[in-house]
């Protein structure tokens, strides 16, 4: 199976806005850098500033912690169906 890993994709000078940009990419295990990474990589916004790019990676947290949460039910669930097989 194929890993994947988080990343910071940081550009000196975004040519949309000649300002710096940041944004979190996935990327393969083991790569390390952004040259070539499609836009359909990206899993956050295009962040202007520090504070912009704080507040994506708490959205992400908070998608995740979501995640977690529908995962432990079912899990749960799942473990207390087969113990009461």
């Amino acid at each position: 199976m194929d890993t994947a890993n988080l990343d910071l994709a940081y550009l000196e000078i975004d040519p949309r806005t000649q300002s710096p940009s940041a944004s979190v990419y996935v990327k393969a295990a083991g790569r390390s850098d952004y040259a070539g990474v499609k836009a359909d990589r990206l899993i956050a916004a295009q962040c202007l500033t520090f504070i912009e790019l704080d507040t994506e990676i708490r959205r992400l947290h908070a998608e995740l912690d979501e995640i977690r949460a529908k995962a432990r039910k079912k899990f749960y669930k799942a473990h207390a169906a087969a113990a009461g097989a």
